[in-house]
């Protein structure tokens, strides 16, 4: 049986995963619906995109702390894996753009923008007494263990479920011309 921490543990996990899977960053300040297909695993959950500074308060703290604790499931390797992966696909920029670029989401102004960002959110979808428990969770064996290999299932599923997209598309394009 799942608890409601555990379904918001879950969510964020399927969160970092959908960040990962459709290479897409967040710009903006306004209100994000989850997708209609995705719409059975969350809900009617609606989150705020506010890049504005949190409150620098002892959740907030604990937030950091839990972020910074995460390893291999944090946004900066996130971030990391989108750029090399853009990278790989572009054609157009010269290779030194990706280091800068890196550079300024992981440390530059935007880099402040990602983290209230982030921060904002965390606060929105846990309590102060969830994030407690999810740093706590991250110093088990299975946190820990958890860490490693998420990025590596994820990383490793990424480009077989992007061709098996693009077979079914195919298919799909295919059936539909026929008829």
């Amino acid at each position: 049986m799942k608890t409601k921490g555990m379904k918001k543990f879950s969510i964020s996990v399927l969160f970092l995963g959908m960040c990962i899977f459709t290479n897409s960053t967040i710009a903006q300040k306004n209100s994000t619906e989850i997708p209609s297909s995705l719409q059975s695993l969350f809900g009617n959950l609606t989150l705020k995109v506010d890049t504005t500074s949190p409150p620098e308060d002892s959740f907030t703290k604990k937030i950091r702390i839990f972020r910074s604790e995460r390893g291999l499931l944090s946004f900066d390797t996130v971030i990391k894996y989108q750029i090399e992966s853009q990278q790989s696909n572009d054609t157009k920029r010269p290779k030194e753009f990706y280091p800068g670029l890196l550079g300024e989401l992981q440390h530059g102004y935007a880099s402040h923008l990602i983290e209230n960002l982030l921060i904002n959110l965390y606060r929105q979808c846990f309590t102060e007494k969830e994030v407690d428990q999810l740093v706590e969770f991250y110093k088990t064996s299975a946190g820990k263990k958890m860490m490693v290999n998420i990025m590596m299932i994820t990383a490793s599923a990424e480009p077989a479920i992007q061709q098996i997209v693009k077979e079914t598309t195919d298919k799909m394009d295919r059936k539909m011309k026929t008829r």
